[in-house]
């Protein structure tokens, strides 16, 4: 379990991570680093997911978009 020092840091970065309430509530109880790992790279491929469907969400906006203006020639 996590000293009572550290928990406050720790509540606040996990959270800062977007880590579910009843996620942090785990790492904070956990008394097992196996247990903390887990849970940590359960969260980690979350973030992983939604930063990948984050970027190919604005690659299809930037496309559409850029299909859609006009093209400008640079005058000299």
């Amino acid at each position: 379990m996590i000293g009572a020092r550290d928990r406050i840091a720790t509540e606040t970065a996990l959270r800062r991570c977007q880590m579910p309430p009843t996620e942090v509530g785990w790492v904070l109880r956990a008394e097992d680093p196996a247990t903390v790992h887990m849970i940590m790279e359960l969260h980690r491929e979350r973030l992983q997911e939604e930063l990948s469907e984050r970027l190919a969400a604005l690659a299809d906006v930037e496309e559409r978009l850029a299909r859609s203006l006009p093209v400008v020639t640079p005058t000299l």
